[in-house]
């Protein structure tokens, strides 16, 4: 079967590995993840987990949101790795077994793994998308340049404060848990460029449906009458 495909690993430089605890917080951290998201997956037992965390998604969109729940969740701990993301489309295998983690083969895991290894040699860049058409995947790789480029901005300090922004939309209700003056909690708001960021968000997640439905009408079209 086919299916779009979700790679991640941390971020690192290409001389240097993973040490086992490096390893155990990022295993940990995906398996704090996964659990509230397997409305995403294609399957919950569909899925890989070592130095490289691979998955079946339920669809481009929902490999999206995987990925914001994921950096969101990052931020809400001050940033204490950074992750780079691959998504792609193909063919999967899934060996009959009963124990959820197990991997994945497959053509779609292969190219996974192969846009990663691509993906290394561009040490600033988190993100690839790999729908099978170019435009497409020119198109979302793009917009997820742009989402980085917010992202990187905000220090591991500041991360926790754009958590809160993220997950409390009053300013005000900030300002009292924080004991910060409301306005200063607003130029603040403004400042780490917080609309930008759920703009791009809002963006990323309406895109795939906009072109499921273009590619719809397209093919409902009646042909031109001779």
């Amino acid at each position: 079967m086919e299916a779009y495909v979700l790679a991640t690993e941390i971020m690192r430089e290409q001389s240097r590995h993973l040490d086992p605890e490096e390893i155990k917080q990022f295993i940990n951290f995906i398996e704090s993840i996964i659990p509230k998201k397997l409305n995403l997956l294609y399957s919950k037992s569909m899925f890989n987990l070592n130095k490289e965390f691979q998955c079946a998604v339920a669809g481009l969109k929902e490999a999206i949101e995987l990925i914001f729940a994921m950096e969101e969740a990052i931020l809400s701990k001050e940033k204490p790795f950074t992750l780079r993301y691959i998504i792609t489309f193909g063919e999967i295998e899934v060996p009959k077994r009963k124990h959820m983690f197990y991997g994945i083969v497959g053509h779609g895991i292969s190219r996974a793994e192969a846009r990663m290894d691509r993906l290394r040699l561009r040490p600033s860049q988190r993100f690839y998308i790999d729908t099978l058409e170019r435009t497409e995947s020119e198109y979302f790789t793009r917009l997820l340049l742009f989402y980085q480029f917010i992202w990187d901005s905000w220090t591991p300090k500041e991360s926790k404060m754009v958590s809160q922004f993220l997950t409390f939309w009053d300013y005000k209700e900030i300002a009292d848990q924080l004991g910060q003056t409301r306005s200063a909690t607003w130029k603040r708001r403004r400042s780490l460029h917080i609309d930008a960021y759920e703009n791009m968000k809002d963006l990323l997640l309406r895109t795939p449906e906009m072109i499921i439905k273009k590619k719809k009408s397209r093919s409902n079209e009646q042909p031109p009458a001779f």
